[in-house]
């Protein structure tokens, strides 16, 4: 391979982490590439190379062509994208990077993941999936059922629950005004119980849980992960149905094939302990997840994904890496209606409130759709118990303002 240093960055509806992934690639040397559809990204400054593919008109199979046009020889593919995972996966193939597994264009799909879990004995249940525009209702055992995007996803982007028959049907009828009718979704039963995450990376199969979240007082009703989330899990049930997933999870990706990668595991534990899971993103969480990975495991986890599709990842630091006992809480902040966010309380004051240690606050945010999570704020709060970093997070939601016009 000639000596190249370019490393192919895919974002799409400009997020993907591209500023600080590509801040992090210029300090390891490489040549970040932006890679997204949008001729005027906002981001492309920061990449020393853009290459524009049409993800919704072209075929993963057709991405390569744009990016010898270009010149850019890749030495490695860097996603952080849950609807680009199928088109990282087949252009790390045809150059023969890592991360080209098959496993991952399973898992980009809900309903193979779904039907994987089935096949394996780990799951009972109820799902079903098809276009948006023609899905027969009929199908529906009983409810409440969750419907949601089974590849383009993200962000909770058009997640609904439904709880009767019309209130599914209306849902998908909205789903495909917004999407199209033969967008593909996923209907599954409602899983009662408490949510949590897990992030952690794959090595030779297995999932190492690293960082467990449990969500408190998320907005259930858009699904949406406000509130407070919690790490660790104090709760010795959810802490048992949280390692039970991660067996689950450490089953499907030996079978798969899956020998490397991060992936960050939603889920949910119900009250008689048994866990199910949610999804499977594979790659690692967004917002604050990173900073507190970082602060309570020792492990940069968007370098660490880096490293990985560099195949230069360091597995010993990734085996012997232990989360610390410090009690956390990210605090995430969105607006409930459309328009530009102005006159938001500064980041360095909101740091001033005791517990906070971290933050960020993105400038500049317009709220195009309320059909996905729009996390302009988020803050990272540290206390000596449970109790003291939920007083920290009331302070935040009742200090943090802002206006949207």
């Amino acid at each position: 391979m000639p000596d190249s240093q370019d490393v192919l960055v895919l974002s799409k509806r400009s997020v993907g982490g591209v500023r600080h992934v590509a801040e992090l690639l210029k300090a390891l040397g490489k040549r970040p590439v932006l890679v997204s559809e949008n001729h005027d990204d906002r981001n492309r400054d920061a990449c020393d190379a853009h290459v524009v593919v049409d993800w919704d008109g072209a075929a993963p199979d057709q991405a390569p062509a744009a990016i010898d046009a270009a010149g850019v020889v890749p030495t490695g593919v860097v996603n952080l994208v849950d609807p680009l995972v199928q088109w990282q996966a087949r252009i790390a193939r045809h150059y023969g990077l890592p991360g080209g597994e098959a496993a991952r264009e399973v898992l980009v799909s809900k309903a193979r993941v779904r039907a994987e879990m089935r096949r394996l004995g780990l799951s009972s249940l109820w799902f079903d999936s098809g276009p948006a525009g023609s899905y027969r209702t009929e199908a529906v055992p009983a409810y409440p059922v969750i419907v949601k995007p089974s590849v383009d996803s993200g962000s909770s982007r058009l997640v609904r629950r439904a709880d009767t028959g019309e209130q599914l049907r209306e849902h998908l009828r909205d789903i495909s005004r917004h999407a199209g009718p033969d967008f593909e979704v996923i209907v599954e039963e409602h899983i009662g119980g408490v949510e949590i995450s897990v992030d952690g990376p794959v090595i030779d199969g297995d999932f190492r849980g690293l960082f467990y979240v449990e969500k408190r007082g998320r907005d259930e009703e858009r699904n949406h992960d406000t509130g407070v989330l919690l790490s660790p899990l104090l709760d010795s049930r959810v802490r048992a149905g949280a390692e039970s997933m991660v067996r689950k999870i450490s089953a499907l990706c030996t079978d798969l094939g899956l020998a490397r990668g991060w992936l960050h595991v939603e889920a949910r534990v119900r009250e008689d302990g048994t866990a199910e899971l949610i999804e499977i993103n594979p790659r690692v969480a967004g917002g604050m997840h990173p900073a507190a990975i970082t602060r309570t495991c020792g492990i940069d986890s968007v370098e660490a994904m880096i490293l990985m599709a560099l195949g230069e990842e360091d597995l010993e630091h990734l085996r012997t890496a232990v989360r610390n006992d410090e009690v956390i809480g990210l605090v995430n902040v969105e607006p409930r209606q459309k328009g530009a966010v102005t006159d938001a309380t500064p980041l360095e004051q909101m740091k001033k409130i005791p517990g906070v240690v971290d933050g960020y606050l993105w400038d500049d945010f317009q709220v195009t759709s309320l059909d996905n999570e729009n996390f302009f704020a988020a803050f990272l709060i540290s206390g000596d118990s449970e109790s003291a970093v939920r007083t920290a997070a009331d302070r935040v939601h009742t200090e943090f303002s802002f206006k949207v016009v």
